[in-house]
């Protein structure tokens, strides 16, 4: 963590429209997640770029969508509705290689680092560590 520059991190409340999501992913075109929070600024869970897609065109996934989220999926409007709340995340003073692990583990790419109260301090991603490798 010592290591990231600071940067804005894409987050949303969870009673954020669909559109608002959208809007951080236009705004923060490289990153492949966004996170949703409360107003105390914790992790209450995330919403991948494939996620979104899979909620906004539904048709282009139908083979990969179960039937039992696809009501879900016609009725969400809120981030909430959409975000994955099982979340994957780091604390700060976690070893690299713990961090590393669980992104292989769970198959995510990057992930939100949060304080010992569950608020988001940044997040880290793959890149962040393939630059650390090469100190």
């Amino acid at each position: 963590m010592r290591q990231l520059e600071e940067r804005a991190i894409p987050c949303v409340r969870e009673d954020a429209d669909i559109k608002e999501v959208i809007a951080m992913v236009i705004r923060f075109p490289h990153a492949r997640v966004v996170y949703v929070d409360d107003e105390e600024r914790k992790l209450r869970g995330a919403i991948t770029i494939g996620s979104l897609l899979r909620h906004l065109f539904p048709y282009h996934y139908e083979a990969k969508i179960h039937p039992h989220g696809m009501l879900r999926g016609i009725t969400a409007e809120k981030a909430a509705q959409i975000m994955d709340s099982g979340n994957v995340k780091a604390s700060p003073d976690e070893e690299v290689d713990l961090v590393l692990e669980r992104m292989a583990n769970t198959g995510v790419k990057e992930m939100a680092v949060v304080d010992g109260e569950g608020r988001i301090l940044g997040d880290i991603t793959a890149v962040d560590l393939l630059k650390y490798y090469r100190y």
